[in-house]
């Protein structure tokens, strides 16, 4: 037998930073007690959830871009976790806020934490941004109910609101009708 290593037992796992077990390990260690403890937890992992919304949203517009005609709706959005429409408004939120955020019209830090109210910000014309900002609306805290509410209440109404929807809905148009030319001339290949 000499020379041969004989284990009686088998060795004990090695636990590294990604374990499920050290990750829960941490947890217990990490749990908060005072709510304030509980407040600052809930808004770290809120702020690591709306990072997360647009990685996912800039991942499905790459994915969109890039992958061949049909291949993106049949091989990656038809397997999400998620519904088509949720995707699309993941797509929607990310561009208009990597937009926002290239323009320094509204950074991302003052975004809202949720993808379906930044959703709901990328539909609204620039004159009733503008209003939105005047009044304060614009900030982390903001609701997708509140924003609802403010519309309803005659916040994105007026002429001006209507030529500018009419300018955007133009812009979209062209950008589709790009798409669709760009699409027919791989079918043509």
């Amino acid at each position: 037998m000499a020379g041969k290593l004989r284990l009686d037992r088998a060795p004990l796992p090695v636990l590294i930073e990604g374990d499920a077990r050290v990750q829960a390990l941490q947890a217990v260690v990490n749990l908060p007690e005072r709510p304030e403890d509980y407040v600052d937890a809930i808004a770290r992992l809120w702020n690591r959830a709306q990072t997360a919304f647009l990685d996912i949203g800039r991942l499905l517009i790459r994915a969109k871009e890039t992958l061949p005609h049909g291949e993106y709706t049949t091989s990656v959005e038809d397997r999400l976790p998620f519904a088509a429409r949720t995707a699309y408004q993941l797509r929607e939120a990310a561009r208009w806020a990597l937009e926002m955020d290239k323009r320094q019209t509204i950074a991302l830090d003052r975004l809202p934490g949720s993808y379906s109210t930044i959703y709901l910000l990328s539909t609204l014309d620039p004159s009733t941004l503008e209003r939105l900002e005047a009044e304060g609306m614009i900030r982390p805290e903001l609701r997708r109910a509140e924003l609802i509410a403010w519309r309803k209440q005659g916040g994105g109404q007026g002429q001006q609101s209507l030529q500018d929807r009419r300018e955007k809905l133009l812009r979209e148009r062209a950008r589709l009708d790009e798409e669709l030319r760009r699409i027919e001339a791989e079918m043509g290949q």
